[in-house]
């Protein structure tokens, strides 16, 4: 998942399953109707909803959109095995786990940016300046296993260091601000949101980010295998119509940061977050695999998962 709010919730890796009813009465007869769980962060199945592309790419193939949220995670996936939603995003760790565990849920858009929006950030009380430095020191996790573990275990293993060295504090995605601040924690391995905080926190120093490591996280969207198999036609405009929504944030990026003010984050928070990139809406390809069984490779590595799974038979490749 993409970008998140401290005060609403958005984890990098959404505890999703169950899938969705493929249809409402409520669309009307003959049609279709694509129910968005969708989440406080300005991932472009959220920030959509603005633009109308979903609805107007679903008008050519008769499919009407309905909106449920936003919601935050623990919701979203209440409303999800409550069949009451067709699709949301996550996060690619998340995804690999996913299709590893049960064949409810296949992807349909990867929403994919260069890395610069995550990363390790130590404060000054820390005196911390590289990586090593973090040896026996704090440094807060969003979960075991989350966006944040993923990127300190890349990190330390792709500089050759020991990160069994390092105390993982686990953090409410809500303190994560207060807790590197005040010294709770040395350094926080984070992303958007939260990192854009740590960053423009005085004496604050980034140790590496997204961008500097072979990483494979980003965000991913996915909807449920009945919906998808019942709607082939319906769900390539759905996909088409996130397309649209990357080409109108890469020719104005504050499609994004004005989201971001809609829920609440202030000025110096939004200029951070303008420095990071504008993501790209990529199909579920064979490079996209390849690159999301790599992914996998290093979840086996860092003690994740035990096996990676099957990609292919979990993507639906809308080229």
């Amino acid at each position: 998942m993409r970008y998140k709010l401290p005060a609403l919730v958005v984890a990098s890796l959404l505890a999703l399953s169950a899938c969705g009813s493929s249809s409402s009465g409520a669309a009307g007869a003959g049609s279709t109707e694509f129910r968005v769980a969708y989440l406080p962060t300005a991932n472009y199945l959220t920030t959509v909803k603005e633009s109308g592309y979903l609805e107007e790419e679903g008008k050519k193939v008769g499919t009407t959109v309905k909106w449920i949220g936003p919601l935050d995670p623990v919701t979203a996936y209440d409303t999800v095995t409550a069949g009451e939603a067709d699709v949301s995003s996550t996060g690619t760790g998340y995804f690999v786990n996913l299709a590893g565990t049960g064949d409810d849920w296949m992807a349909f858009a990867l929403e994919k940016y260069s890395g610069k929006s995550q990363g390790i950030v130590a404060n000054e009380q820390s005196g911390v300046t590289d990586l090593k430095g973090l040896y026996g020191k704090k440094v807060g996790i969003d979960s075991p296993g989350g966006t944040g573990d993923y990127l300190l275990n890349l990190a330390f293993k792709e500089a050759g260091l020991d990160v069994g060295k390092v105390e993982k504090v686990t953090l409410d995605t809500s303190t994560f601000a207060t807790a590197f601040a005040s010294g709770q924690v040395d350094a926080i391995a984070s992303y958007d949101q939260n990192l854009a905080a740590a960053m423009a926190t005085e004496g604050s120093k980034v140790l590496i980010t997204g961008a500097d490591m072979n990483s494979y996280n980003w965000s991913i969207h996915i909807v449920s295998r009945e919906w998808a198999e019942a709607h082939p036609k319906e769900l390539k405009a759905m996909y088409d119509g996130l397309v649209r929504e990357a080409a109108r944030a890469k020719a104005d990026p504050s499609v994004i940061t004005d989201t971001y003010k809609e829920f609440g984050a202030t000025d110096e928070l939004v200029q951070q977050i303008a420095t990071f990139d504008v993501p790209t809406i990529e199909p579920m390809d064979s490079t996209v695999v390849a690159d999301l069984e790599k992914l996998g490779q290093q979840y086996v590595d860092f003690g994740f998962l035990k096996s990676v799974p099957d990609i292919k038979t979990a993507v639906v490749d809308e080229s």
